[in-house]
This record gives C-alpha cells, structure tokens and sequence, in this order.
C-alpha cells in the first residue's frame, strides 16, 4: 500500500504547488495593477506641479544643456567617513538644472510610490504571511524625468535611466531616436537588457538629438538616504563616458539639492568650513 500512499501524496503536493502558483500569480497581478494605477496618478501631479518647469523647457529646447551649468554638490556634508574623499569630484561636479532635480528628487523623498512585497516568518509550528509597503524613491523620481521628457515630446534634457550596451557602450534607441528604449510596455525602467548600464539620470546636451555619449553632458548617479555609492558602479559609469571623470556626477538626496540646509550637527568639511547652503 506504500506505493498507493506515495502516489497520491504526490498528486496531493502537486495540486497543492498548482494552487499556490495560482495565488501567486493572482496576487502579483493584483499588485502590478495597483502600481500602475499609483504611475498613472502620479503622471497626472507631475504635470500639474512641473507645469512651469516645462514650459521653460519647450522654450529652451534649442539652447545647450551646459549654458546652464550653476553650482556643484555639498562636499562639506557626509553620509560617511571617507565619502568626500572617495566622491569628491563626483560631488563637487556642477550641473544644469540642478534647481529642477532637485525639485523631482525631494518629491520624490516626501512622497514615494510603494508597492507591498509579501514576507512570510517562520513561528514554532507554523508560518505567517504578511505584507509591508515597500517606498520606491529612485522609481518615483525616475517616473517623473520620464513624465517630463514624454510631455515634452521626448525632446527633455533629462533622460531617467537609459540603457547602454555594457560593451559597446552604445545607446539603446527607442522611437524617436530621443527617447529610451524600454523593453516592457508597462514598467518602463524593468527589466533592463541583458549586461546594459543606467545611469539613473543622463543630462545631454543638445535635446534634438539622441542620447549618445558624445552628446551627454553628465551621467548622474542619484542616491537617496541608506543607498550607498560604491566605487565599482562610478568607474562603470567614468568607462561608459569615454573615461571622462568630468561627465559623471553623484547628487545625493537631500544633501547635494538645491536649499537644502545641513543642521548644525551636520559633518565640517576638511579645513573646519560651515556646510555651505542655497544650493
């Protein structure tokens, strides 16, 4: 009678694991629908909030993005120890629009998408499944460059996280040849292809033109509070713009934005300066 016994627990397990995939997959589609719909809301805010914003870009869609170069990042304010020396000239790098970035980043720190992500603990003798809100910062403030660039008939000077061949360095076109090619018709910044690079934001200098490296004027690694820069991912970046140091820049949030005013706690840079403000 074993093998009786053995069969039908396998058919039992089997239908079992079937009717799990099921929940999962209905779940996921569940979820999937609620993020679009929190995308398509916040589509709707960034044109009524951005509004002047761009329209001053549609009247400066002929001027080059380096004319509008103004101030670097706050090198006097560190997340780490050895950051300001690691970074530095990452920090330091000015860049155009900062004022603007600085603008979607912050909102983007105050009022994050968030997608729930089920996790399950483990209690003696049994098993809870539960779900917490995960914030999605960099997403939110990704989904706003490329709200802007689509309102602006892909022709923005920012560009939210296009994709380069990891090889050839080449840039991944969509249509028109100003804007990114994305591989999902519903999530535009996942999956990525294969072995590709992304900066989280490309500044190019003139916008009638695609994003290839020789018209980018910065690659901008952004990072939110408890995201780190790592040396590996700015070298990746220095390698992807012909090695050019001078077109990589790191803007951490809050610290590197515009106005943001470090309290009185905050780190003193290196020859006992006052972090500077009113950037």
């Amino acid at each position: 009678m074993a093998a009786p016994a053995a069969a039908a627990a396998l058919v039992w397990g089997y239908r079992a694991y079937r009717a799990y995939a099921a929940h999962e997959a209905a779940q996921t589609t569940i979820e999937a629908a609620e993020t679009l719909a929190q995308i398509n809301d916040r589509k709707k805010e960034v044109q009524a909030i951005l509004k002047d914003v761009i329209q001053n870009m549609k009247e400066e869609i002929d001027v080059k993005s380096s004319t509008f170069v103004r101030t670097g990042g706050n090198i006097t304010v560190s997340r780490g120890r050895s950051e300001n020396v690691t970074y530095r000239q990452y920090i330091e790098r000015k860049i155009p629009f900062r004022p603007v970035i600085s603008t979607v980043c912050q909102w983007a720190l105050k009022s994050p998408l968030t997608v729930p992500r089920r996790i399950r603990k483990k209690i003696p003798g049994d098993a809870i499944e539960t779900t917490i809100d995960i914030a999605l910062k960099q997403t939110t403030a990704s989904l706003v460059f490329e709200v802007v660039d689509d309102l602006l008939a892909w022709q923005s000077p920012l560009k939210a996280e296009p994709n380069y061949d990891g090889t050839s360095y080449k840039a991944m076109l969509g249509e028109p040849s100003t804007r990114p090619k994305r591989i999902s018709q519903y999530f535009p910044f996942w999956p990525r292809p294969r072995g590709s690079l992304a900066p989280d934001l490309v500044i190019v200098e003139y916008r009638q033109q695609p994003f290839d490296v020789d018209n980018v004027f910065a690659a901008v690694e952004i990072k939110f509070p408890n995201d780190w820069a790592k040396p590996a991912q700015m070298k990746s970046y220095v390698r992807l713009m012909d090695g050019d140091t001078h077109k990589v820049a790191l803007l951490r949030v809050p610290e590197d934005c515009t106005g943001y005013r470090p309290d009185r706690g905050s780190t003193r840079g290196k020859h006992g300066h006052s972090p500077r403000s009113g950037k």
